[in-house]
């Protein structure tokens, strides 16, 4: 597989992955934060009932779970039949919109969705150079996730200085993250002490 194919396969993944973050300013600013909390414990409760299907060998098709399983999973998630990164992703977006106030939530989920896709993307695209302390990741890869993530702060609303620490934070943190799907509890949960303790 060359390094375009690569490329299109994380696209097709993230494309899916960024809709959270697109939809966070409309839903949970706009709409209100009780609406925003029962959307994402409906998708928590499907991704996990999709989670139990999967790894129990049990052959019920959860919808929207299955057909986003199918869509976006990598090829070890599909040999080992497992989707964590779903349930880690919106277990952590209820936390971060139960607790935090309304900007700061949709900011946080922006972190989570569109910075973590454009590392994964921008990461693949350009591939050198590689972090020294983490050979998975490259330095484009975070340069990328915390400029989108400080764009999205600033555009939700959050003050400059919050939005250059949640950022730097919570990229400094993904470029640490070992595996991918470690990425869905890491990132959020930065994005979510940094807003709660700033």
């Amino acid at each position: 597989m060359t390094q375009w194919d690569e490329v299109i396969r994380e696209v097709k993944r993230k494309s899916i992955h960024v809709i959270p973050g697109f939809l966070a300013i409309p839903i949970i600013i706009w709409i209100g934060q009780y609406i925003a909390l029962i959307i994402a414990i409906f998708f928590f409760i499907i991704y996990s009932l999709n989670e139990i299907m999967l790894r129990k060998n049990i052959n019920i098709k959860i919808p929207i779970a299955y057909q986003t399983y199918r869509f976006m999973a990598r090829r070890d998630e599909l040999e080992k039949r497992y989707f964590t990164g779903t349930v880690y992703f919106w277990g952590f977006t209820i936390l971060i919109i139960a607790l935090l106030p309304p900007i700061e939530a949709a900011a946080a989920i922006m972190i989570s969705s569109l910075g973590d896709a454009a590392a994964a993307i921008i990461g693949k695209m350009c591939g050198q150079p590689r972090l020294p302390y983490n050979r998975n990741k490259s330095l484009c890869g975070t340069l990328a996730m915390f400029l989108v993530s400080y764009l999205s702060c600033i555009i939700a609303g959050v003050p400059s200085l919050q939005s250059i620490l949640a950022s730097s934070s919570s990229a400094v943190v993904e470029s640490l993250t070992t595996r991918s799907v470690l990425d869905e509890i890491t990132v959020p949960l930065t994005a979510l002490i940094v807003f709660l303790l700033v």
